[in-house]
């Protein structure tokens, strides 16, 4: 599936391993996830997807010039709560970049999931840039969905990606069909769904696990 990516850096699945397994406490969870943000950066940049631009500096004998990353041009959105220590991380790598919050949680309504996005703050900033969005688990796709809808009016979905650590085949697909311009660049998945839209053999809820409730 064209807008699906995994991520297969070796460093990177021990990290994910790490996050689904039920031994790691709240405190080592959260510096994972932070890690993850940092290193699928990393990752990303090495793909040649991100914005650049070259760079000179004065060296003791001369000068030096290179192409790096032009995070001026990167926004992050923090799809809150799972997401917000993975967005700091991912702007750790990327320290000039521009942090938006998002809040999308899912709920049931009728024989549907729906996401309530009842709070936001900073998706202004994110207009012309290249926006990455930080969610760890990528299940039914509606908060993601959600997010998107709010941010749409200052973004190029072309210039749009989406981070997890695991992602749902009805999630990937709910996406593909309704952003197909986003790419999912994820460390494990395609994942099934239990009954209650978590995914199987996936980290559970990675805000709750996080942030110790």
């Amino acid at each position: 599936m064209s807008n699906f990516v995994i991520l297969d850096n070796p460093v990177i699945q021990q990290i994910g391993l790490n996050l689904h397994d039920v031994k790691v406490d709240s405190h080592s969870y959260r510096e994972n996830v932070s890690k993850l943000g940092e290193y699928m950066g990393l990752q990303l940049a090495s793909m040649g997807i991100l914005p650049t631009k070259e760079k000179t500096v004065e060296t003791p004998l001369g000068s030096l010039k290179t192409k790096v990353v032009d995070d001026d041009n990167i926004g992050i959105v923090n799809v809150l709560r799972a997401g917000t220590t993975m967005a700091i991380g991912m702007g750790n790598t990327f320290p000039n970049s521009h942090i938006a919050f998002v809040s999308a949680w899912r709920r049931e309504e009728g024989d549907c999931m729906v996401a309530d996005t009842d709070y936001n703050r900073g998706v202004e900033s994110l207009k012309d840039k290249f926006v990455i969005l930080t969610d760890p688990a990528l299940a039914t796709g509606v908060s993601l969905l959600g997010t998107i809808e709010v941010i749409s009016e200052y973004i190029d979905t072309k210039k749009c990606i989406i981070c997890c650590l695991n992602a749902a085949q009805e999630g990937i697909d709910k996406i593909s069909k309704e952003q197909p311009n986003i790419t999912i660049y994820s460390v494990f998945g395609p994942s099934k769904l239990n009954e209650h839209a978590y995914i199987i053999d996936g980290p559970g809820d990675c805000g709750d696990r996080c942030f110790n409730t």
